[in-house]
């Protein structure tokens, strides 16, 4: 039996382990591949978005490639490593992943994973990693399977017993090779050539090799499109957003003057009271374009050094009744009084408080907002808003700085809060990222320069 190729298997901060790929697993991978490809590319064109999930994906990657113990091992050991799928995390450019992925993030994912992992003739970069790894042998692979390299079988419904399998071997594996350590060689020269020799000009490692590279490309022109669009929407909002809000404002100008100039002159109380809520409401509309007017073209922020604390401090007060309204605690978390950053303070404090309201009303029945202040190594400044409420899902991540999108849905009223403190932070030197779970809570992370 020939084998053409590895598969590194991670091991926390110990070497890798080299798993043996004998050339008729390379056809199984080749299928998850292009499986994978078109998996990726129907969710692009919205073809299969709806009908297919990442759970569904993976169980037909295990049926196409996992009939081969190492590649099994593999499939097993990277179901165990964290990835940035784990968590929905979404920063200002617009980019996400959530515990809840597509199956075409999650294919993606595993595309990513895998040009990291196999090495043959084609993937010189991954020879260093290889010659530190601790190799396995064929014959210790076919010792913990118990049985040929041919003869697991995922087809029908044994997905799961493959899957229970895998998992066992892998653990058995890594808990041999531990014990072995002191004994345990990298791969040697000798095997790499070896790998290197079989492998040149064989056709299914090329085959492989050219469909991943291919995968790659066209991830990448995805991304770019994807990024491409994102931008272009946000720009067309903003001309939109300054336009109408210039048109509107005149108007209720107009309203707001004329409603306070009548109720001047008005003694009878039921008019007084309709006239002062057509003021009120005029104002309260004045206010919303405003914002909108903001999140369109910021003012240009005066920037100074401000003092971290009275600034945060400042923040949580003018909030403090609408948390007690709620049954919300805020704590606040700042190692040094002495902390500064160089913002426009009233940009900034106007940006904090929304994402602080935000946080507060998406905890329905009392729960904590903390607020946390660390200074980087770089002089910036990392201010972390965290809640404990219910989160938010895929859909309200990806639109969360769009201004007037509700993720209410979601239980999370966001309007203009998100959309103007992101052009404001931006604004001022700074960025801001969120991770958030359903069920389980959002954090907020704001960049702030501290010169």
């Amino acid at each position: 039996m020939a084998v053409v190729g590895w598969l590194l298997v991670s091991r926390n901060s110990k070497p890798h382990l080299a798993l043996p790929v004998p050339r008729q697993a390379l056809m199984g991978l080749t299928r998850a591949v292009s499986f994978s490809l078109q998996t990726i590319s129907e969710e692009q064109s919205l073809l299969q978005q709806d009908r297919r999930t990442s759970d569904s994906w993976r169980d037909r990657c295990w049926r196409l490639a996992a009939g081969d113990p190492a590649v099994a091992i593999w499939f097993a050991s990277e179901e165990k490593q964290p990835t940035s799928l784990d968590r929905s995390e979404v920063n200002a450019e617009g980019g996400a992943g959530t515990e809840d992925c597509s199956a075409g993030q999650a294919a993606s994912q595993w595309l990513d994973r895998l040009e990291e992992s196999l090495v043959t003739f084609s993937t010189p970069q991954c020879m260093p990693v290889l010659k530190q790894a601790d190799s396995v042998s064929v014959q210790e692979l076919h010792s913990i399977a118990g049985m040929s390299l041919s003869d697991v079988d995922t087809r029908g419904g044994r997905t799961a017993e493959t899957r229970s399998r895998a998992v066992q071997w892998l653990a058995q594996l890594l808990q041999e090779t531990s014990a072995q350590v002191a004994s345990r060689n990298g791969v040697s020269h000798q095997e790499v050539a070896s790998i290197v020799a079989l492998g040149d000009g064989d056709p299914e490692v090329a085959m492989l090799h050219e469909l991943l590279v291919t995968a790659k490309s066209l991830r990448g022109l995805f991304n770019d499109f994807a990024g491409s669009v994102s931008s272009a929407r946000l720009e067309a909002i903003r001309e939109l957003a300054y336009g109408a809000g210039h048109e509107i404002n005149n108007p209720l100008a107009n309203i707001a003057a004329r409603a306070q100039a009548l109720l001047y002159d008005e003694h009878e109380p039921e008019r007084q009271r309709r006239l002062a809520t057509i003021v009120d409401q005029a104002f309260r509309a004045r206010d919303m374009i405003g914002g909108l007017m903001i999140f369109a073209r910021p003012p240009k922020p005066n920037r100074i050094e401000v003092n971290l604390e009275e600034m945060l401090r400042s923040v949580l007060a003018s909030v403090e009744v609408a948390a007690e309204k709620s049954g919300v605690r805020l704590v606040l978390d700042i190692p040094s009084n002495n902390e500064s950053v160089f913002v426009d303070r009233g940009q900034i404090e106007d940006s904090l408080r929304g994402i602080v309201l935000n946080a507060i009303e998406a905890i329905p029945h009392g729960g904590t907002v903390s607020v946390e202040a660390v200074r980087s190594d770089k002089g910036s400044c990392f201010l972390t808003v965290r809640d404990n409420g219910i989160g938010m899902d895929r859909e309200t991540m990806t639109r969360m700085f769009d201004p007037f999108f509700s993720g209410r849905e979601a239980g999370r009223g966001i309007g203009l809060g998100l959309s103007k403190a992101f052009r404001l932070i931006d604004g001022n030197g700074g960025s801001i990222s969120i991770e958030s779970r359903l069920q389980q809570g959002t954090t907020v992370t704001v960049r702030l320069p501290g010169q």
